[in-house]
């Protein structure tokens, strides 16, 4: 049995990151291994954990959990939610440049950092060329279904389920509808029952995202028969059942991605 501690900036159940680490946690807890799950971790906490997971990035609770994992030699590993995507790094990008030795420094120091998608191997490659990354499949964690929903032949009812944040996507969305006989309902912040009450509204959901490695309600669409239209911005879903999937979103300028939303949520196509 190991003992495997957990640590991510905010464990609330809007926070993809914290969403990914609870799954990977619980798997490790069928498995007959020890986990806990903190923000902020103590000497103690490290002194006893056989491993010290970190997820996401660029945090100051990451970065002290790393340095005390070096003090006391424990294995860490990285999951990093798309923290090094490109889109991201320009995001604030002066903070990330101003911070970028001691991300890189924890980096390194992880035994393995493990990526979410093809896309997000070479974007930590690519932000450190000695990190040893490896992959996993999060969609294992969800019963998706073989076929996957259909798209209806119109969408009345569009859900968009997220935070309210520049690189979701969502001032493209807002404009894309405009003029389409829908009604689109934004939620930012749902529990478990909620979440299945705005899933058994909606027609489709909807993911605009500039940068996702996952997209977790997309996976949550899908368990619960709802079609999804998805951005590049996750690129994961690509080629996925039950998904329009918009590519080229994350290069084009404002009004195609405008375009291109509204012409994959009016039916025009993938």
């Amino acid at each position: 049995m190991s003992r495997i501690l957990h640590v991510c900036a905010g464990w609330e159940p809007t926070n993809g990151a914290a969403s990914i680490a609870r799954l990977i946690a619980a798997e490790q807890c069928g498995r007959g291994d020890e986990t806990k799950l903190v923000t902020w971790v103590s000497p103690s906490d490290v002194r006893r954990a056989d491993e010290v997971w970190m997820h996401c990035g660029w945090l100051p609770c990451l970065w002290w959990a790393a340095l005390l994992a070096s003090v006391f030699d424990k294995r860490q590993v990285r999951v990093p939610e798309a923290c090094y995507d490109p889109v991201r790094l320009a995001y604030h990008g002066w903070k990330k440049r101003l911070v970028r030795p001691v991300e890189r420094w924890c980096l390194r120091r992880a035994a393995e950092v493990i990526a979410t998608c093809r896309e997000e191997m070479e974007w930590i490659r690519g932000y450190e060329p000695k990190a040893n990354v490896g992959q996993t499949d999060v969609r294992r964690f969800f019963p998706l279904p073989e076929k996957g929903p259909e798209r209806p032949p119109r969408i009345a009812k569009l859900l968009y389920l997220g935070r309210r944040h520049p690189l979701k996507g969502l001032t493209y969305l807002e404009r894309a509808v405009e003029g389409l006989d829908l009604e689109l309902r934004i939620e930012s912040s749902l529990d478990e029952r909620g979440k299945d009450a705005a899933f058994a509204w909606c027609d489709a959901l909807v993911l605009p995202t500039l940068s996702d490695n996952f997209g977790v309600v997309v996976a949550e669409a899908l368990v619960h028969g709802r079609h999804a239209i998805v951005t590049d911005g996750a690129g994961v879903w690509r080629g996925q059942p039950g998904v329009t999937f918009v590519d080229g979103f994350r290069d084009a300028d404002d009004a195609e991605k405008v375009a291109m939303l509204r012409r994959a949520i009016a039916g025009g196509g993938e």
